[in-house]
């Protein structure tokens, strides 16, 4: 919002400028000259923000008119008011003023019946202020009063009800307050000049006046930038508030980090402290067939434990399969899991263990945060693919059969205990799996560091993790055995697990998840797709942390611009996405779907995703439209 420092600090310095006179106007009385001139700075304040504002792409050309003819006589009615005999000309004044204040209102949004509604309500307590007190004198002012109400009540109420408008919030923000500031101001007019109380009124009345003057003085320039939030005012409060009551909370959580093993012998080792006689492998197909299982299968049996191999784990997993995986866990007696796969395999394991503890909870009621808090039998992570990184994660995804409704789990008893990062299970991957599981360790990096919720730990591992990945993910996939590349990769998503886990991801995610619920969708795939298009809307929110990525990556220099810098970051995600072939749009996308994949997405990010800019489903629909095919 406050982009042009020039225009802020000029109108910084004329409201230090104000105050002070304010300050003089409570302390030495209101002798005409402080009253004057205190007065004229914020008249002054608004011809300056008009001149600022006079080449700028406007909302509404006579909009500074008529905001400044408000301020003109409210600087009349102001000076009016010093002499008791000539009240009745300032109220007058003031009451043209507001009268000028809510026209220019109405010109940045068209009435409507909110505007209406605020106000009565505003005008109905009033009045009840009004009227209720014996404490006050009115005498024969008494209906200016109440007419003078009625007009500053319109005033705020249309104030109050465009902050509900998405467009120009920034402005109408300031609007808003300062209309509040001058209401409020003008409610402690009345109790000192209509009621026998402290003078402590009197002064309090000057303390809200000016400011409110300066502000809306200001909003001259800032109401008619074309400043277009993605969310109303009033949830977009709500959506920050509780990311920052849940971002104070991050250091009292449980957060933890999955202890990691070695190899297989290591798990054999722990099983036999935990003196564990029956484990759940849950695997799929694909992985057990190219033998990457045979070395955990074989040194379990030999130390004796009873193995229940489960390989019917697919991409997506749903509730049906968890439920499956549950009975077959529960028949066989299983004491611990083992989840060797991608986050698919993973994410069923936890699931699984989830429903084990909590046999009453259906997989649909364990949605969101928090809803299991209860510890899981041990749970052992092997991840074939450097990307999903859940093998330290708190969450789960898994999708509804009949709705294709992606159910976000989270909680911390879903971390797994131990995870082993064993290059050797990564070497025969397919290259499009290495390049889109490491484009999804990717996206977990990049939106946890450009994200609201970050701290010292997460920042770094996001930054190591980027900087490992621009540098080993292309190698791995152009050389499938390149050891070095693959134990990177390896870290690359642990470290961008840990981040995530703890700082959380953004609407990429969570658009994502939709397209993956609906469609099918790899996980991987979808992010990687989505990523760029996605920075691309964040626009300048990004720009800085994306600098910052891209310079420790070299994939910037270091004398670029943060919106250079961020250019070639996202340019680079571009050109790595063509090297994989991976498409730039996703062919399954149907437009006739966009208002559902939407509704889902918002669901997921809002409020609980720390995203750079809080988007509603209106502008999600604007994103997903982006991802579709194009000839």
């Amino acid at each position: 919002m406050f982009k042009d420092k020039k225009v802020v600090w000029i109108n910084f310095a004329l409201f230090l400028l104000t105050m002070s006179i304010d300050i003089c106007l409570i302390l030495l009385g209101t002798p005409y000259i402080y009253k004057t001139i205190a007065s004229a700075l914020f008249v002054i304040t608004g011809i300056v923000n008009m001149i600022f504002i006079w080449k700028s792409e406007q909302r509404d050309k006579n909009f500074k008119f008529v905001m400044l003819a408000g301020l003109i006589f409210a600087c009349i009615g102001d000076i009016l008011l010093i002499e008791a005999d000539l009240f009745i000309y300032g109220a007058i004044s003031f009451a043209i003023g507001h009268i000028f204040f809510f026209a220019s209102y109405c010109l940045l949004e068209k009435i409507c019946w909110r505007d209406l509604f605020i106000s009565v309500v505003i005008f109905g307590i009033s009045l009840i202020v009004i009227l209720v007190p014996t404490i006050f004198n009115f005498g024969s002012l008494l209906p200016v009063v109440i007419i003078y109400a009625l007009i500053i009540s319109f005033m705020l109420g249309k104030s109050i009800s465009n902050l509900f408008v998405k467009k120009y919030q920034g402005g109408n923000f300031l609007i808003m307050l300062g209309s509040l500031l001058f209401f409020l101001s003008d409610l402690m007019l009345l109790f000192s000049r209509f009621a026998d109380v402290s003078g402590a009124f009197s002064d309090a009345c000057l303390i809200l006046y000016y400011p409110a003057e300066i502000i809306l003085a200001t909003s001259i320039y800032y109401a008619n930038l074309k400043i277009d939030e993605k969310m109303p005012f009033f949830k977009r409060v709500y959506c920050r508030i509780f990311q920052v009551c849940f971002r104070a909370m991050i250091p009292l959580m449980p957060y933890r980090q999955p202890k990691i093993l070695e190899g297989m012998d290591e798990i054999v080792r722990v099983l036999k402290e935990k003196n564990i006689k029956s484990l759940f492998l849950a695997t799929d197909k694909q992985i057990r067939g190219l033998g990457l299982t045979k070395e955990l299968e074989e040194k379990v049996q030999n130390a004796g434990i009873k193995l229940t191999v489960y390989d019917e784990v697919l991409p997506n997993p749903t509730i049906s399969m968890v439920e499956k995986a549950l009975m077959v866990y529960n028949e066989n007696e299983c004491e611990a899991l083992v989840a060797f796969g991608g986050g698919s395999v993973m994410d069923l394991g936890k699931v699984v263990l989830a429903r084990k503890v909590k046999p009453k909870k259906s997989v649909e009621k364990m949605k969101g945060l928090l809803k299991i808090c209860k510890k899981l039998p041990p749970l052992f992570a092997i991840p074939t693919t450097a990307g999903t990184g859940s093998e330290t994660t708190l969450a789960a995804v898994i999708t509804d059969d009949k709705t294709h409704y992606k159910y976000a789990i989270n909680d911390f008893s879903l971390i797994p205990h131990y995870a082993v990062l064993d290059y050797k299970v990564t070497l025969n991957l397919p290259p499009f799996v290495t390049a889109t599981t490491g484009m999804d360790a990717l996206t977990h990096a990049v939106e946890a560091y450009i994200g609201r919720s970050t701290t010292k730990l997460t920042r770094k591992m996001a930054e190591d993790a980027v900087k490992l990945i621009v540098e080993n993910l292309q190698k791995a996939y152009d050389e499938p055995h390149n050891i070095e590349a693959r134990q990177n990769m390896l870290k690359a998503s642990y470290y961008a697990g840990v981040a995530f886990t703890i700082s959380y991801v953004g609407y990429v995610h969570a658009i994502a998840h939709s397209l993956g619920g609906q469609y099918g969708v790899a996980h991987g795939l979808a992010n990687a797709v989505i990523l760029p298009h996605m920075l691309k809307v964040y626009g300048e929110s990004v720009y800085k942390k994306l600098c910052k990525l891209a310079k420790i990556s070299s994939i910037a220099n270091d004398s670029d611009s943060e919106q250079v810098a961020s250019e070639k970051f996202i340019k680079f995600i571009e050109n790595l996405n063509k090297h994989f072939e991976i498409p730039k749009y996703i062919k399954e996308l149907k437009e006739e779907d966009l208002d559902l994949l939407a509704t889902h997405a918002e669901s997921e990010g809002n409020p609980l995703y720390p995203v750079p800019v809080e988007m509603d489903k209106e502008h999600l629909i604007d994103c997903y439209k982006l991802l579709i095919y194009k000839n």
